[in-house]
């Protein structure tokens, strides 16, 4: 419905109510008020669409009033200020709405003044936003760029601390054959052609006899020694035996050099460990025993390896004086605890020392080995 229409109705139900209110005013008597309900047409000029309509039927309404006041049948017996204040409060009623929804009106036309300056400034504030989102977005993709340049270095230089180690195995496997293969035999005839002309000098003094027995010996010793370096370098029982059988062996021969009782326990081992994963393992409860005897001044140690579904688990532990927490950043236990740690990462597991003055040391590590390495 168009504005036209709309007004034409208005006006018509407006002038109808307003005709048929004042011919009932004309024929009520003056005490009964009547004329209070030239509200009505009043209400319905306020849906207008122009402002000064309902101003307009106000105005007509009280007129329209104040003559029904003068041609309405009276009743004298009663007192005149009671149709006087019906007339007072019909104006009173009358007006209201129309100052009421003047001074909406009036706030509406404000507020939407308002919102308007609003949105102009909500406009330039987005532009501004936009521009700064626009160089923070810009900054963002740098960084991001640099984090992974950064990320790119880092697997760069994991991957290389990874071939280090690979390097470092592969150099002690052929030292540990060289010595094994060459030197430790060689020693080992040594001491047999040693032992040969011992009994051909049977019949000689018996202080060369006691010389050759003393040469013999230190070539014992040496050879012994041989090939502890030689299973220091790479213990050849790691790969020819498995994990379990190499960490009994290395807790076997700790507990011969140091004094220091140790045990062993396996729990649920699969039969074949991945190359580097054993390597690892091994290493850090090599490193673990070595930090033992140098440090902890310990009685006892307890070395356990178990399985938890995909996960294989060292735990090292002993009775010894244990260190501050600070001093494995830092301290005595800085480098090996460096190795320790890149040697797990590279194998993806995770690696705990948990130490306090007094109350020993244990080392755990936890490393994934997944279904088809097994």
């Amino acid at each position: 419905m168009n504005t036209g229409t709309r007004q034409g109705f208005i006006a018509t139900g407006v002038a109808a109510s307003t005709v048929v209110l004042f011919v009932l005013d004309l024929h009520t008597p003056l005490a009964m008020a009547t004329h209070v309900l030239y509200i009505v047409p009043v209400l319905l000029a306020l849906f207008s669409p122009h402002r000064w309509f309902p101003v307009t039927v106000a105005a007509v309404a009280t007129i329209l009033t104040a003559i029904g006041g003068i041609w309405s049948p009276r009743s004298y017996d009663i007192p005149f200020w009671i149709p006087l204040v019906n007339h007072m409060l019909s104006g009173v009623v009358i007006w209201m709405p129309v100052w009421y929804f003047s001074q909406r009106r009036k706030h509406e036309e404000e507020l939407q003044r308002l919102n308007e300056a609003l949105d102009r400034r909500v406009q330039v504030r987005t532009r501004e936003l936009a521009s700064v989102n626009e160089s923070l977005v810009a900054e963002v993709a740098e960084r991001m760029q640099t984090e992974q340049s950064l990320e790119s270095s880092r697997q760069e230089l994991q991957q290389l601390a990874s071939r280090l180690l690979c390097v470092q195995e592969e150099e002690r496997r052929r030292i540990s054959r060289d010595l094994h293969d060459d030197i430790n035999q060689r020693l080992a005839l040594l001491a047999m052609e040693i032992e040969a002309v011992e009994h051909q000098l049977s019949s000689s003094p018996v202080q060369v006899g006691r010389a050759v027995r003393a040469i013999q010996d230190r070539v014992v010793e040496l050879s012994e020694d041989v090939r502890h370096l030689a299973y220091q370098f790479h213990p050849s029982i790691l790969d020819d035996l498995g994990l379990s059988i190499a960490l009994q062996r290395l807790v076997d021969d700790f507990t011969v050099r140091s004094n220091v009782r140790g045990s062993f326990g396996h729990n649920n081992i699969p039969g074949v460990v991945p190359q580097e994963i054993a390597t690892c393992l091994y290493r850090v409860a090599q490193e673990s025993l070595n930090n033992v005897a140098r440090h902890a001044q310990a009685s006892r140690v307890d070395v356990e390896l178990t399985r938890s579904q995909s996960w294989l688990t060292v735990t090292i532990t002993d009775d010894g004086v244990g260190f501050a927490s600070e001093q494995a950043q830092n301290g005595r236990h800085g480098l090996g605890l460096l190795s320790m740690k890149e040697r797990v990462a590279l194998v993806h597991g995770a690696l705990q020392i948990i130490s306090a003055v007094g109350m020993g040391t244990k080392v755990q590590v936890v490393v994934p080995v997944l279904e088809e390495e097994e």
